[in-house]
């Protein structure tokens, strides 16, 4: 009997252990999952308004954008009208071949449609160490600018659009813009949308735009890093070989621990813990990434600068981050500036994830012209 109930639950146990294992893999594919294709829903413009889909996004108080199927983008404000199916939003922008009448359009954040609506712009390519080149815009007046630089990073399931947002701040403050793309986007040449290595493959094509403005007349550099950006510009502080161009950061809404991340993530997902601490196992070991389709395996656990051994970057930080957040948790940021000097966190009300510029966008401008203005 005794030998039996063991046996049993030796067995039960294994069914635990393989079910953990399962979901670890699952939350971990899904974490570093490559950005999906938009999803375009039917909409009707009508004069200076735009009627949408009700979802948890089209609800959001705020200034966000809608891409149509040709690529051309809206900008839409305060909500209207709610009647529980469809959202009413005053739209502020559209583009001139757009009718008043029946249409798709998808969703976003991204708030700014091009680069040319922040200032003069070149369309670049960056070459890259590890071959090809990476898509990024140039933004600015470089004679003006007199040798400073912005370097704007977009986090993960984003791209150069969503760090768009941070480019008027920088212009207004006298500063070149480069807005960059990175391993993982389908902008980099040769394409190669592999799964995220959440910054531990991608701060080198950042480095490589780091030196493509300093061979460009860059003398000071701030990186402007969004979410998972964060964690590249960490990255590229520790190895870049021109590190001593960046005299400054901002940071919005960072990914600086990677643990806390899961766990907000696992939390919110009513799942053990122990899924989490499986989900980091697989990133980190060779088996699971390779049947992620990563280059190399992810030690997730040593991506922290909040509360690990990692030493902190040595130059003025600014960090904007929502109280709110219901991704990257802002107790990260706030541990992280409470105990270094040099860092100053921006607490917003902002709901979402990076959505600080979209609902309080005063204030966000503000932050970074004067964080940069400083410098």
């Amino acid at each position: 009997m005794i030998r039996s109930l063991t046996v049993g639950a030796a067995a039960a146990g294994a069914v635990v252990v393989a079910a953990h294992a399962a979901l670890g893999g699952y939350v971990a594919r899904r974490l570093i999952a490559p950005r999906a294709a938009k999803t375009y829903t039917p909409i009707r413009v009508s004069a200076d308004t735009v009627a949408v889909a009700a979802t948890a996004d089209s609800r959001q108080p705020g200034t966000y954008g809608m891409w149509l199927p040709d690529g051309s983008h809206l900008v839409v404000g305060d909500i209207v009208r709610d009647d529980g199916d469809r959202i009413e939003r005053v739209l502020l922008e559209r583009p001139t071949h757009l009718s008043d009448g029946e249409a798709t359009g998808a969703w976003t954040s991204q708030s700014v449609g091009s680069p040319e609506a922040v200032g003069p712009t070149r369309h670049v390519a960056i070459p890259l160490e590890r071959g090809g080149t990476a898509d990024a815009w140039e933004i600015g007046d470089a004679d003006a600018a007199d040798g400073r630089w912005s370097i704007h990073v977009h986090g993960l399931r984003s791209s150069r659009h969503g760090a768009l947002r941070s480019a008027p701040a920088s212009a207004d403050a006298g500063w070149m813009s480069l807005v960059v793309s990175y391993a993982g986007d389908d902008e980099c040449a040769p394409a190669d949308a592999l799964p995220s290595s959440l910054g531990t493959r991608e701060w080198r094509d950042v480095d490589d735009a780091i030196g493509y403005a300093v061979s460009r007349g860059a003398r000071e550099i701030v990186l402007v890093a969004w979410s998972m950006g964060g964690t590249i510009a960490m990255l590229a502080l520790e190895h870049s070989v021109h590190r001593e161009r960046v005299t400054g950061l901002v940071l919005i809404a960072p990914a600086l621990d990677w643990t806390r991340i899961v766990d907000r993530a696992i939390t919110g997902a009513r799942l053990p813990s122990s899924v989490g601490t499986a989900a980091l196992a697989v990133l980190g070991s060779r088996v699971g990434a390779r049947a992620m389709g990563l280059i190399e395996a992810v030690d997730a656990r040593a991506l922290n600068w909040v509360d690990g051994p990692r030493s902190a970057p040595t130059v003025p930080t600014l960090i904007v981050h929502s109280l709110r957040d219901p991704v990257v948790p802002v107790t990260g940021s706030m541990t992280y500036a409470a105990r270094h000097p040099d860092v100053e966190l921006v607490a917003f009300d902002a709901s979402g994830h990076c959505n600080e510029a979209n609902q309080d966008p005063r204030r966000f401008h503000d932050a970074i012209t004067g964080f940069l203005r400083a410098r």
